[in-house]
């Protein structure tokens, strides 16, 4: 592992803001009712998940004391592949590997990068399909209707 990628986990760890990298299996989401979860899929090969990194990052800064947890779903099949992908962004939101595909076949996944705003009371809210840099804003609105939903 790089001093990079030491240092990426380091920080992550510290601030509280993800744990280290989990897998397929270590993801529950009803660890997070209560929270709005924006879960996005995404593959190192991925040109528009490149532009999606820096926002999700952003957003689960500006949005995380107000409960929104940012889960990025990995779909490589080469886990070396997406460890450099991420030493390159350093995001700062959880990070799961589906190696096998099995998140992004409950999904039924079909576009590279596809999103999910669920709401807290678990149900899905909107699904995004592709990132596209102009629709950002509609993306944010669609996070804070989640957020202004009460909890159930």
């Amino acid at each position: 592992m790089g001093l990079r990628a030491v240092r990426w986990a380091l920080l992550c760890l510290a601030v509280g803001l993800i744990g280290l990298p989990a897998h397929a299996a270590d993801l529950d989401l009803s660890a997070y009712k209560g929270k709005v979860v924006y879960l996005d899929f995404w593959a190192s090969w991925c040109t528009p998940c490149r532009q999606s990194f820096p926002w999700l990052s952003q957003i689960q800064e500006s949005n995380g004391q107000r409960g929104l947890v940012v889960i990025a779903v990995n779909v490589d099949h080469d886990k070396d592949l997406a460890d450099k992908f991420l030493q390159r962004f350093l995001p700062r939101f959880k990070i799961v590997y589906d190696l096998n595909g099995e998140i992004a076949h409950t999904y039924g996944l079909k576009d590279m990068p596809t999103s999910y705003v669920i709401g807290r009371d678990g149900k899905v809210r909107f699904t995004h399909a592709g990132f596209y840099p102009n629709q950002e804003g509609t993306y944010a609105a669609h996070i804070e209707e989640a957020l202004n939903e009460p909890s159930r």
